[in-house]
């Protein structure tokens, strides 16, 4: 039987640190310098894509962690800091030259988080629960010659 293999906490959080880190110096770069246009509403599903990620690896860190019975609230948990985080990034794209703040993104993000808390639950759940066996009650040769 293979072992699971424990990540430890640290590096969780190290890796996750580390993507919050990213998402903020890329809301903090200039944007009128892109030569790509991109197509309309295309920045929502990229939103969308990049707070789902980050929701997935704070559940993942949380995951160390058991709060509750079923582990829900660590999944609550994850969608409400990353949630908070898009908000956070949106306030900073206020200040940042040609940035602009929407509702609308900071909604892409949580939104991508629900899905990713909700895909988190769905797999871990999946993951954890042992397969099913269908067994067949077989009667023996003798039993099928006995007569009732």
């Amino acid at each position: 039987m293979i072992g699971r293999i424990r990540i430890p906490l640290v590096f969780r959080c190290i890796v996750t640190i580390s993507y919050v880190f990213l998402i903020f110096l890329m809301s903090s770069l200039d944007t009128s310098s892109s030569s790509v246009p991109l197509p309309v509403h295309m920045d929502k599903l990229i939103h969308f894509f990049i707070f789902g990620i980050l929701c997935l690896l704070i559940c993942w860190s949380l995951s160390y962690i058991k709060i509750g019975k079923m582990g829900s609230y660590n999944i609550i948990i994850a969608i409400s800091i990353t949630s908070f985080y898009g908000m956070v990034d949106e306030f900073h794209q206020y200040f940042t030259p040609n940035r602009s703040v929407e509702v609308f993104d900071w909604l892409a993000d949580t939104a991508g988080a629900v899905v990713a808390g909700f895909l988190w639950k769905i797999f871990t759940d999946r993951k954890s629960q042992k397969p099913l066996r269908l067994e067949r009650k077989i009667k023996k040769p003798a039993e099928l010659l006995r007569l009732e």
